[in-house]
């Protein structure tokens, strides 16, 4: 899977959660990428491993559009 690909993939997964109305609540860096924390307002919570550094710019927009929003 070429690099362009994994990170369609990783877009792809974290649209996903947003599309469900998940919000990002945190981040852990790893050395195999970053966990990103997302909670659904009706209280499940999940996390995501993000390993290319496009899909790490890409949830970072997102959680700056997220901290307008609020």
């Amino acid at each position: 899977m070429s690099a362009y690909e994994h990170y369609v993939r990783e877009k792809n997964k974290i649209d996903a959660y947003i599309e469900k109305e998940y919000i990002i609540t945190g981040v852990r860096e790893g050395l195999s990428g970053d966990w990103l924390e997302l909670k659904h307002p009706g209280g499940d919570e999940t996390s995501l491993l993000v390993e290319t550094a496009d899909a790490r710019k890409y949830f970072a927009n997102l959680l700056i559009k997220q901290s307008r929003k609020d």
